[in-house]
Parts: structure tokens; C-alpha cells; sequence
């Protein structure tokens, strides 16, 4: 599977980006992007959820707390959660409903035998329709865990506000369609995740903050 953490991927990416009239200046201006395959998607898809609605310091400490009852960090499979219920999971910060889509993460990823192995092959398509069934995961979190963790190369969110806000000026619509991005940013294929990063850089101001943040 070609992923973003391959340099060559990564170059032929900023290369054509680059000669596009709206997203090549800002590909000038901004640092290139770092892409790294995660070790463990379980453990991340259990932190993006962890951090959803939360400062990066207080929740990586409830991750910290939570990997601590586990009893492992970079290690931690389905199984290691599963051994707790939601109120021992309650007990470490997590709210009952983050407690509650944890376990379901974990119950689908025991289930479907979701090893890293067997995601990093799997086609986009294909991990979406594994993720998208577990409730407390949805579009935009799924979308994330492509960009991010598994460096899926052409992958673009309409749910998210900030890339929604870097649409604006460039379609010239003040409320653009779902539909209406998607078609927008098949300019951009089959790079649409670096498309997407450099979005959200153009939205880089001192009043206005950047970056992916979930309408979920």
C-alpha cells in the first residue's frame, strides 16, 4: 500500500502541488510535511478519542493515567483494554462516554483481528467500512486515522471546519456543500491528504487557529 511515509510518494505530492495556482503559494511559504507510519493504530485510534474536546495537557494525561491501568504504552492490543469495564476505565479521567468508545474500539479490533499487519494493507475503503460500524467513531475520525496515522496519501475530510474555512476563499462560496469540497478538491488526486495539510496551513494567522478539528 503506497503510503505518505515513503519519500518518493511524499515528492511527487509536493511537486505537483506546487504548480497548482491556489495551494502553490502556500506550499512556498510552509515547511514540508512529516508523515510516519503509527506502530500500534490501535493505541492511536484510542488516543485520538482520548483527546476529542480536550487541551493536549490534560489529555495526555488521562492517556497517561489510562496506559498505566492497561499496563502497557506502546504495546497496548484490544485485549489489554477489554480486561476493564467502564467504570474502572471512568477512573482514570476518561468521561463515561470516551470510557464507552474505547471498549468498542477495542471489542471491533479483537473481533475483526484488526493487527497492524493487516490495516496497513487494507485499502482505504476497507478500513473505513471496519471503523465506521464502531460507535463514537465516525467520518472525521476515521479520516484523521488515515491522514495520520496510516499516511494515506489521498484523503480529504468535508466534515472538517478548518479545511471547510480554507475552502471559502479559494471556491468562493461562503458555506460550501459537502459535495460541493469533494468535487472542489479532485484537483488535488490522488494527493488529497497533502492537500488537505496545506489547508489548513494557509489558515495559519494569528486570530485564527489551524488545524483538523472534528464535526463529528
Amino acid at each position: 500500500m503506497l503510503t505518505l511515509a515513503d519519500r518518493e510518494i511524499l515528492n511527487s505530492a509536493l511537486l505537483e502541488l506546487e504548480g497548482c495556482e491556489f495551494l502553490g503559494p502556500v506550499v512556498a511559504v510552509h515547511d514540508r510535511p512529516v508523515f510516519e507510519l503509527v506502530e500500534n493504530p490501535f493505541r492511536a485510534l484510542a488516543r485520538i478519542i482520548t483527546f476529542q474536546q480536550l487541551s493536549g495537557k490534560a489529555a495526555e494525561t488521562i492517556f497517561g493515567r489510562f496506559a498505566g491501568l492497561v499496563g502497557t504504552d506502546a504495546g497496548m492490543a484490544p485485549e489489554d483494554v477489554l480486561r476493564f469495564d467502564v467504570e474502572t476505565l471512568r477512573g482514570v479521567g476518561l468521561s463515561r462516554q470516551k470510557a464507552t468508545y474505547i471498549l468498542n474500539i477495542a471489542e471491533r479490533f479483537h473481533e475483526l483481528d484488526l493487527t497492524p499487519v493487516r490495516l496497513f494493507e487494507m485499502s482505504d475503503d476497507a478500513v473505513r467500512e471496519a471503523l465506521l460500524p464502531i460507535k463514537g467513531v465516525g467520518a472525521w475520525t476515521v479520516e484523521m486515522f488515515l491522514m495520520f496515522y496510516l499516511c494515506r496519501p489521498d484523503v480529504f475530510s468535508p466534515g472538517d471546519l478548518g479545511l471547510q474555512k480554507a475552502l471559502v476563499p479559494m471556491m468562493g462560496v461562503e458555506k460550501p456543500k459537502a459535495v460541493e469540497m469533494v468535487a472542489f478538491t479532485e484537483r488535488w488526486r490522488p494527493f488529497r491528504t497533502v492537500a488537505s495539510y496545506y489547508l489548513w496551513r494557509s489558515l495559519e494567522d494569528p486570530a485564527v487557529d489551524s488545524g483538523p478539528r472534528s464535526s463529528d
